[in-house]
């Protein structure tokens, strides 16, 4: 599995940060396949602020716990769970559990 980063191009907001493997991505949403997801993004961002466009950048996995590492890519810049009120990697790994894996895996 790896960290994809929907990065806006410069002077657009909306990141997105998935994680993909095979035909497969996962977002809050749940899982979906990679291609309806990232085009579904695109599709809603573009909604919102006309001219959107995005970056699709492979992130090491270690950015997403590391705020020290997330800051050495330009524009991420990630809190680390005991950042958050009560470490949110419990709080993470219990929603992950209220989905089974996708269809055929």
């Amino acid at each position: 599995m790896q960290p994809l980063w929907l990065r806006p191009f410069e002077g657009y907001t909306g990141s997105h940060i998935i994680v993909i493997w095979n035909e497969w991505a996962f977002d809050y949403h749940g899982y979906s396949k990679r291609t309806d997801l990232i085009a579904h993004y695109f599709k809603r961002a573009r909604q919102r602020w006309p001219g959107w466009n995005a970056e699709l950048t492979l992130l090491p996995r270690n950015v997403l716990i590391s705020e020290q590492k997330s800051k050495e890519i330009k524009g991420l810049w990630l809190r680390e769970p005991d950042q958050f009120l009560h470490n949110a990697l419990p709080r993470a790994e219990r929603y992950l559990d209220r989905f089974g894996p996708p269809p055929g895996i």
